[in-house]
């Protein structure tokens, strides 16, 4: 009895094998992917990281960062409407995303901080303007946390803060089912929410096609187990006690990062400009003109100050 069960489980796991195997729908490797035209890339010793650039040469500049899994490519609206503000939008692909590459390379805090602050210094400037989406505003958090000499003003929009915000737990740490769990059901939920893009008049095929770059599944994964360890809560104590300017928006509905985790690192700097709106995660998107109305009137406070 116990040989049959020990053969039936064998008999399964190759046969979750050969799926795991056959659905890889990783075929393209970074050096082929079609590359949109206005990309330019700077190069570190991670690897190579995608840009593009929106604005007047005078403007002050602005990097934009996006979050975890819709690339720079869907910010160009927003980066027009601050252009228009007078800011000089630098918006870049985080490694394993969009137009950059896919390094090995632990996916961890310290390795986006330094991808962030290797751009900075590429760009020449001294001191310069962050604005983070979603995980981005964690990136954005992080690096002015520990370089507020570099940072004028910090912008936060529906800001991850830590893991309590997805939900993930001790099974990403499981092997192979994990990594089974992720190809099939967690990055197709992402590409099929990723369809609703064209809601904003934004093509889904590079959102779609990123995920086809070999690398891209295990920087996810490792993300996944990496990221979400770094205390997210103290960048903002280390903010508040740097004095940075801080606006943040967020979503009191937003289905990805709860507004209560959002309003405890509120509370961690009282002195931020902070305002809540409805219309879930991708408000930056939906109410565009009214976040960068309220960004144009940080802008001029500061420089008043």
């Amino acid at each position: 009895m116990v040989n049959w069960i020990i053969y039936i489980f064998f008999i399964f796991f190759i046969f979750l094998f050969l799926i795991y195997k056959f659905g890889n729908r990783e075929k393209i490797h970074f050096n082929d992917f079609k590359k949109n035209e206005i990309y330019s890339f700077y190069e570190n010793d991670q690897g190579k990281t995608a840009y593009y650039v929106i604005g007047k040469d005078n403007s002050e500049p602005l990097i934009l960062i996006h979050g975890v899994t819709v690339p720079s490519y869907y910010y160009k609206e927003i980066a027009q409407s601050l252009s228009k503000i007078g800011y000089r939008v630098y918006a870049y692909d985080h490694f394993g995303r969009g137009f950059s590459e896919r390094p090995k390379l632990k996916y961890e805090m310290n390795m986006f901080e330094k991808q962030l602050g290797d751009f900075i210094n590429h760009l020449s400037y001294e001191k310069i303007t962050l604005l983070g989406v979603s995980m981005g505003g964690s990136l954005a958090s992080n690096y002015t946390a520990q370089n507020p000499e570099r940072v004028k003003s910090l912008i936060l929009n529906v800001p991850f803060v830590g893991e309590q915000s997805i939900g993930i737990n001790k099974f990403s740490n499981i092997p192979f089912f994990w990594d089974f769990y992720l190809r099939f059901f967690v990055i197709r939920k992402l590409i099929d929410r990723g369809l609703g893009l064209t809601e904003y008049d934004q093509d889904p095929d590079h959102f779609i096609k990123q995920f086809s770059i070999k690398g891209t599944q295990r920087s996810f994964s490792l993300l996944t187990k990496n990221f979400i360890k770094h205390d997210f809560y103290n960048d903002y104590r280390l903010i508040n006690s740097n004095k940075t300017p801080v606006h943040i928006t967020y979503a009191v509905d937003d289905e990805d990062v709860p507004s209560e985790s959002v309003l405890k690192a509120i509370k961690l700097i009282p002195d931020a400009k902070a305002f809540a709106f409805e219309g879930g995660h991708n408000i930056i998107n939906s109410k565009t003109d009214e976040i960068v109305k309220l960004i144009n009137n940080f802008k001029k406070e500061i420089k008043n100050d």
